[in-house]
């Protein structure tokens, strides 16, 4: 069976919401990386179509934008005012599964043709090999640790987070902006332990503020954060590769059939993290982290007007992507 559409602005929240809600899947119904935490993983599953992923059809993804560019349907409205695509919704469009298809690598080579500006989310190395172009791409490579070992666990098909930062340094030392996505942002303590001021030997190491200064390091000019949250499934599948019961760590009851943590604990590890980017010499901002806390966080907006921080340092993105995203 094919996954629906591989351009598609998707509804709800996310499509209201995110400065960047068009997305280009060059693959789906499933994703090589099997992160223990994704909710696409969550929710095609349910409908057992995760896995093994399917490439699109390149030709059908070239016909769509071709169309958008003439301004018809509600696609139109975006792409001929060239508001930029985000390769990755339901899957990394860099798996290995690329390596042999490279229906990726001709989307790429089709927008540069067209000069049309694109947004890659990646936890794949691989992506240094691609001909991003400075003046079209901004590429984000998501982390969740900074450790291997925790992340052979946790992401057990994605490139380990050391060789997506050696990746970063070779995307960004050909002059196209990079961000560090900490997203997942997962937490050290059980909620509210911070805010009460507490601490505890149980902490879990799976990151630290090191990281943001790697992240800096090997080329990074946002950090982005965006706090776990987890369904039934993930808290499941999340809790077996961690090898500790997740569930007592979250202070409340499931909301729209996930647990969250409180905005009180969230806003000490965002600030931790804002404060360090700050002193390493880069910007921070929150990626959208539910409708409770869409405004919550916004104060830390490197640019209030685009979490991900990309309009303002990107020569193609502009400010297209706020004449379509409301703020509100």
């Amino acid at each position: 069976m094919r996954f629906k559409s591989p351009v598609r602005i998707p509804g709800g929240s996310e499509g209201q919401k995110c400065f960047y809600s068009m997305k280009i899947d060059t693959y789906g119904c499933g994703c090589q990386h099997n992160c223990s935490y994704c909710y696409a993983r969550a929710q095609l599953s349910f409908r057992n179509l995760w896995n093994p992923p399917r490439p699109a059809d390149p030709g059908e993804i070239i016909r769509k934008i071709d169309v958008g560019l003439t301004g018809k349907g509600k696609l139109g409205q975006y792409i001929s005012r060239r508001v930029p695509f985000r390769f990755g919704g339901n899957t990394d469009c860099f798996m290995p599964f690329e390596e042999k298809l490279g229906v990726t690598r001709e989307i790429i080579r089709y927008l540069n043709e067209l000069r049309y500006p694109y947004l890659i989310l990646t936890k794949s190395a691989s992506v240094a090999s691609f001909d991003v172009d400075p003046e079209l791409a901004y590429v984000q490579f998501s982390v969740s640790t900074g450790d291997d070992g925790w992340a052979r666990r946790l992401e057990p098909g994605a490139d380990p987070p050391s060789a997506r930062l050696r990746a970063m340094r070779a995307v960004a030392d050909r002059g196209v902006y990079c961000a560090l996505r900490i997203n997942p942002m997962l937490p050290w303590y059980p909620d509210g332990t911070l805010e009460s001021g507490g601490d505890s030997d149980g902490k879990l190491n799976w990151w630290d503020l090191e990281l943001i200064d790697a992240g800096v390091e090997a080329g990074a000019g946002t950090i982005l954060a965006g706090f776990l949250r987890l369904d039934p499934r993930t808290l499941r599948w999340t809790s077996e590769a961690a090898g500790i019961d997740l569930r007592p760590w979250f202070r409340g009851k499931f909301v729209n059939s996930s647990l969250h943590y409180s905005a009180a604990e969230k806003r000490i590890y965002y600030e931790m993290v804002a404060e360090r980017t700050r002193q390493a010499g880069a910007e921070f901002s929150v990626c959208y982290d539910g409708d409770d806390a869409y405004n919550e966080f916004r104060y830390l907006w490197a640019d209030q007007e685009d979490c991900c921080n990309g309009r303002r340092n990107i020569p193609a993105f502009g400010a297209t992507v706020v004449e379509f995203a409301p703020t509100s």
